[in-house]
């Protein structure tokens, strides 16, 4: 009996060394080598019919701010899924937002939240109500409308946002004038409700050219917050540019990402092109940034297609422009990949049920609505995941 008992204790840790051996292989594998999934691990049913994506999650954990993109309905739920609040603020009313919405609603407290718009920033109570708007010094345009962008993120007392429009007026939207005094960041400090202009394009980006002038929506940032630092990424650009949260007019750093392919269509003079062909917008595409843990980021990227390719696929189609999208869909590949500032990841797995990504709290605690063309339900359901290595 002693023999046995010693024969299954052998066993036992040898199977435990061997998995003590394999964790310190997958951890000690370069970013470049490991190959990640998002792996769900628990779900949220919303007792609501409707195209439900995530919007913020209160600082204590209680409430989570919803918005069906069918009807443009602000929803509170609880954590438990219970709809507590659903009201459309949307309209010409004096409790409403009159101007278009620009990117997610976070929630400034546990009791309050905060919706951006193309005219400023509007501070409702949880239940609905209207208690200020924050109106720019100047009259924001936007020509790129993302309703679901996260243009929006609080530190304290300030609030980060993409609200373009600042000196449109002096140098315009777009062109050399524009790639040498526009800034892509506005701070609104909640205590002197004031704006301020930040973040030119930097040196190290294509887009402070002198000598090529780059159309409207090849510039569209996309931005997150660290513990310290702002980052920022240009739609057809693969690089991420980080900025102190003390000084944002240093630039900290710049970090070239490295696609295995990234089409990126350059202009050819100092002069703008008002014509724009539908292959353009196929190029190259930084989507979406996240800082996360240990100094790296998750990003969103499609990898674009040359001429030849938007050529080929679409004259496949056809004149059937669902048919088009679904073979340039084919071809355009890309999706979210771990960047630790020097390699990426291969795309991370995830299953077709996993819709987008709409809240990143944690590695263990990720976000994502239903994939509505997948499911055909009765309710709306959140999945929670947590990102493995496999």
């Amino acid at each position: 009996m002693k023999n046995l008992t010693y024969l299954y204790l052998l066993l036992v840790s040898l199977a435990l060394a061997c998995s003590g051996e394999k964790e310190e292989s997958k951890s000690s594998a370069s970013v470049a080598e490991q190959s990640y999934e998002f792996e769900i691990y628990d779900s949220l049913v919303v007792d609501y019919l409707g195209n439900v994506s995530l919007m913020d999650i209160s600082h204590d954990g209680k409430f989570l701010l919803l918005r069906d993109q069918t009807t443009d309905s602000i929803l509170v739920s609880d954590i438990e899924g219970e709809i507590l609040y659903q009201y459309k603020l949307s309209g010409e009313g004096p409790n409403q937002y009159q101007s278009n919405l620009y990117g997610k609603s976070k929630f400034l407290t546990s009791n309050e939240f905060l919706i951006p718009t193309t005219a400023g920033v509007y501070r409702y109570n949880i239940q609905g109500q209207l208690q200020k708007k924050y109106t720019p010094d100047f009259t924001p345009r936007a020509q790129i409308i993302i309703g679901g962008a996260d243009n929006l993120f609080i530190k304290e007392d300030r609030l980060f946002l993409n609200l373009p429009g600042r000196g449109l007026d002096d140098f315009g939207s777009q062109g050399i004038d524009f790639q040498k005094k526009s800034t892509h960041i506005e701070v609104l400090d909640l205590q002197t409700e004031t704006y301020a202009p930040a973040i030119p394009f930097p040196a190290t980006s294509k887009f402070s050219s002198e000598e090529k002038a780059y159309k409207f929506f090849s510039f569209y940032p996309t931005f997150t917050l660290g513990k310290d630092s702002l980052y920022i990424a240009y739609r057809h650009e693969p690089k991420i540019f980080a900025y102190p949260l003390s000084d944002l007019s240093l630039l900290g750093s710049t970090k070239p990402i490295p696609f295995s392919s990234f089409f990126e269509n350059e202009p050819k003079s100092d002069q703008v092109d008002d014509n724009i062909n539908i292959s353009e917008l196929y190029v190259g595409t930084i989507n979406k940034i996240i800082a996360i843990e240990d100094q790296q980021f998750l990003v969103d990227y499609l990898s674009g297609l040359t001429v030849d390719q938007y050529n080929e696929a679409t004259s496949k189609a056809g004149e059937d422009m669902n048919k088009q999208w679904e073979e340039l869909g084919k071809i355009n590949v890309g999706g979210l990949v771990i960047f630790d500032g020097k390699e990426i990841s291969p795309p991370i797995s995830k299953n077709e049920i996993l819709g987008t990504l709409d809240k990143y709290i944690s590695k263990d605690e990720i976000w994502f609505s239903l994939n509505f063309s997948e499911a055909e339900n009765d309710y709306s359901v959140i999945y929670k995941t947590r990102l493995v290595a496999k």
